[in-house]
């Protein structure tokens, strides 16, 4: 086996387990399974509700019966993405994970360790005969990558503990006591052909880095889309037959793609080679594969009319996206970002997919606003979807302080307590159990939601022991 080598082999026999069953959102009847039978095998207690999520309890280490009632908390589900020209299917294919011993990654896909590693950690205590601890709870939500669809539907009543550890962060050694809050737009425009004329021109963006729009935002990757508009902007005139780019709303573009109509084909080439040098210079240390591609290709019967093809551009290119604003309360955090995340055609419309977040529920409305009014001008009609709420940092936490004491004396360091830009559940778990106190960390994952997608071997099992002894040590 891939981990055979590796130091904690119960914890990863669990991740290899959990990454042979496909988990994309949306599907996740068979990891849910998987975690009622592997209960079953382990005499834990666990059941399921409506939605899908999963609970698991197990008694007290004896002689710890009077410790209060932890949570640890992981969702199952994950962000699916693929290498150009991958035939993996995401549907039925098992995640083919290698190592070269320092870390492990996917041949190909996303690996899935947010959050499988988080699950595999809870199942690794849960099954050690040798770890102490006062009563503890497993909750292992659905559809978190697509609009935390199952935190949003927990069942209180099947949860005793007030104290839950989500264990779905990216940065082993730092605890996060809040996150931002988000909303999706959804902006369509009607589409009206014409006969294409001119040239026929493939336009590709690619070798982009891509990853997590929220945990990743800061480190100001490429976005392909406003890559490709920024292209299409520098053109007199033109005509788009086709045009695609971006994965999910949680994923930073890595690539896009476009077929257009031009009148002077060496006009639109030279552009081509000229924002590419631009874009080799500005992006050579946060995308240094970043790669625009404008060659001929066959001629389209038809192409999108002229003036929808340049608001088309236009929306695309003037949307905001990336790190808007910084936090002025917690040193070095993002505040507020938008990730324009999707386009594509889907018969006669046009879809932008936008997905904004902010740590501050005026600043995050303020973003919307201006989207909102960017989509009108360009002539497109706006969807608002659901909104989550930000995680509140509260620095007096009692449980935050214990966890921080536990890792100071556990590891010899002092842990970093701060807030986090992506999305995490704890928030809305908070909201619907009264009296319930969180916070969240994890190990070293790096380029989570795309291809890149790494976790650090050492990390985990360091952080999988981290919390094990933890769980002895919260009064």
């Amino acid at each position: 086996m891939w981990y055979s080598k590796l130091n904690n082999k119960r914890l990863w026999k669990i991740f290899s387990e959990i990454s042979d069953i496909p988990r994309e959102s949306g599907n996740e009847e068979g990891i849910r399974e998987y975690l009622l039978s592997w209960a079953e095998q382990n005499k834990i207690e666990a059941s399921s509700d409506r939605k899908g999520n999963v609970y698991m309890k197990k008694g007290a280490t004896k002689g710890m019966e009077k410790l209060p009632p932890v949570a640890l908390q992981a969702h199952i589900d994950m962000v699916c993405v693929k290498k150009e020209g991958s035939s993996h299917d995401f549907t039925k294919d098992p995640i083919h994970i290698k190592t070269d011993g320092n870390y492990i990654f996917a041949a190909d896909t996303t690996l899935g360790a947010d959050d499988g590693i988080g699950v595999a950690i809870i199942l690794d205590i849960l099954s050690d005969p040798e770890a102490k601890h006062g009563p503890i709870e497993g909750i292992f939500t659905v559809e978190e990558e697509t609009g935390l669809g199952g935190a949003y539907a927990i069942e209180g009543d099947r949860i005793q503990a007030r104290r839950l550890i989500n264990i779905d962060s990216e940065e082993e050694g730092i605890l996060y006591i809040g996150c931002a809050g988000g909303v999706d737009i959804d902006a369509t425009m009607k589409l009206k052909y014409e006969k294409a004329t001119g040239t026929a021109l493939a336009v590709s963006v690619s070798g982009l880095l891509g990853g997590h729009s929220g945990g990743e935002i800061h480190k100001e990757r490429a976005n392909a889309i406003s890559i490709l508009a920024r292209y299409l902007d520098r053109l007199p005139s033109f005509q788009i037959a086709s045009i695609a780019g971006g994965t999910r709303r949680n994923v930073i573009p890595f690539s896009a793609e476009a077929v257009i109509t031009v009148s002077d084909k060496d006009a639109a080439i030279s552009q081509a080679k000229t924002l590419q040098e631009e874009l080799s210079e500005e992006f050579k240390l946060t995308d240094p594969g970043i790669k625009l591609t404008v060659t001929e290709t066959e001629m389209p019967e038809m192409a999108i009319k002229t003036k929808k093809s340049q608001k088309i551009a236009g929306l695309l290119f003037a949307s905001p996206t990336g790190v808007k604003g910084m936090s002025t309360a917690i040193p070095g955090i993002v505040e507020t970002s938008d990730n324009m995340a999707i386009v594509k055609i889907e018969k006669d419309k046009l879809t932008v997919v936008y997905s904004i977040r902010s740590n501050m529920d005026s600043k995050k409305m303020e973003l919307m606003s201006k989207i909102l009014t960017l989509t009108e001008v360009f002539g497109f009609k706006a969807k608002v979807g659901d909104s989550y709420p930000s995680w509140a940092p509260d620095p007096s936490s009692k449980l935050a302080k214990e966890v921080a004491a536990a890792y100071k004396s556990i590891e010899g360091k002092k842990m970093k307590v701060t807030a986090i830009h992506a999305g995490l559940e704890c928030g809305i778990i908070n909201s619907i159990i009264p009296g319930m106190e969180s916070v969240s960390l994890g190990p070293n994952l790096s380029d989570v939601h795309s291809v890149n997608e790494k976790a650090d071997v050492a990390s985990a099992e360091r952080t999988a022991a981290f919390v094990k002894k933890m769980l002895a040590m919260l009064k």
